[in-house]
């Protein structure tokens, strides 16, 4: 058996240190990252739907009919992004969901409508000139299908679903829609106290939207230096992490004393009766995958890491005392 030369078991030491940082950046990034949710809670400002309608102080329908005006309706039009009109080249578990909703939504008089990226750039060029430059300097698809839905929902109000995320109840969903509120989102699913964005309505020319959409472009332009990772930096740019933040500041500028006129979905209560989501995931990197498995089992990824960890520093011990051995028998006989 070869045994490393005078040196080796420091490199490799150092090697098992170095992914020890990495495993811990990876995470600590993560947690950075979800700062900006936890600051506070959100919800206490926004109106949380766990009925339809309901008087049980969470909201009240009649009251914010009479607030905000009851001709305030979400338009019944649903849309959805992918690249191309074949929908079918999305990837996902149970198969892309446009015709679904068709299905379900079109006989009561609903509009499912389908944006390709080509419909996304005319919107932008002709409606948003001021995003074209912020919408074509992404880095990955993903921002500028994010950035993309936000805009067509500003555009010409309705409901947007992700290809991945399924009808579940035309009723309850209308509800929603004639509650007088600017904009409903659903919640996160991790921790459940920030607003995600696969899954929203809004009326036209919403003020939150607008805010949200300004929001966009400034973390274009200025990115956090404590989100390093690609899957974070998209997070914080332009997805549920930049709906969340910019929800933070529409609430911090426009306090009142009462709840906005902005909406999330009880996960428990009512998100579940209007829709299901298969969460692809598509777009995600290894780093995204990592931490998506930290957190939905976070208990096993502690588990397993420091089995890894005993492990390698084992291998370590094994190779260094042989190692130190040999050295002995080899002065020994050097005598």
């Amino acid at each position: 058996m070869d045994f490393p030369r005078r040196g080796g078991g420091k490199k490799l030491i150092l090697t098992i240190f170095s992914l020890s940082l990495l495993v811990v950046l990876l995470i600590r990034q993560r947690h950075a990252s979800q700062e900006f949710l936890f600051q506070g809670d959100l919800f206490e400002s926004l109106q949380v739907i766990d009925d339809c309608p309901t008087n049980n102080g969470n909201i009240n329908s009649t009251q914010l009919a009479s607030q905000h005006g009851s001709n305030n309706n979400i338009p019944n039009t649903i849309h959805q992004v992918w690249k191309t009109k074949n929908v079918e080249t999305y990837v996902t578990e149970f198969g892309p969901s446009h015709e679904s909703w068709k299905g379900m939504f079109e006989p009561f008089g609903y509009t499912v409508k389908l944006w390709t990226d080509d419909d996304v750039l005319q919107l932008i060029t002709t409606t948003y000139p001021w995003l074209l430059s912020t919408y074509l300097a992404y880095s990955y698809d993903i921002q500028r299908a994010d950035l993309a839905r936000l805009a067509i929902i500003h555009a010409e109000g309705g409901i947007y679903a992700d290809l991945d995320v399924y009808p579940r109840n035309v009723t309850d969903t209308e509800c929603v829609q004639r509650l007088g509120l600017q904009a409903v989102f659903a919640p996160t699913q991790t921790a459940h106290i920030g607003l995600s964005n696969h899954f929203f309505m809004a009326v036209q020319g919403s003020p939150f939207l607008l805010w949200a959409l300004q929001e966009a472009k400034r973390r274009a332009v200025s990115p956090s230096m404590r989100v390093l990772l690609p899957y974070l930096r998209v997070l914080w740019t332009s997805g549920p992490l930049m709906v969340t933040g910019a929800a933070r500041q529409y609430v911090w500028v426009n306090d009142a004393g009462t709840r906005l006129d902005v909406g999330v979905l009880d996960e428990e209560k009512y998100r579940r009766r209007v829709l299901g989501h298969a969460t692809g995931r598509s777009w995600h990197g290894p780093d995204g995958v990592f931490l998506n498995l930290v957190a939905d089992h976070p208990v096993k990824a502690v588990l397993v890491g420091v089995g890894a960890l005993v492990v390698a520093l084992g291998v370590v011990f094994h190779v260094r005392r042989r190692f130190h051995l040999r050295r002995r028998h080899q002065l020994a006989l050097g005598k």
